[in-house]
């Protein structure tokens, strides 16, 4: 497992791939905690989202 979710409840555990697969799809996991392989999850999200985060 590379992350887990901390934004669902109960907490969900992600393998890299499906992580990836949920930020090419436009639903990225962003709070989270890293787990092995977490590093490169980081990489994809800041690479690969399209997220919009609002300002104020």
């Amino acid at each position: 497992m590379a992350i887990e979710d901390l934004g669902a409840q109960p907490p969900q555990l992600w393998c890299l791939g499906c992580a990836t697969a949920l930020v090419q799809a436009g639903d990225p996991v962003i709070n989270y905690l890293p787990l092995n392989g977490g590093g490169e999850y980081q990489r994809i999200l800041v690479g690969g989202s399209t997220q919009v985060l609002p300002f104020g």
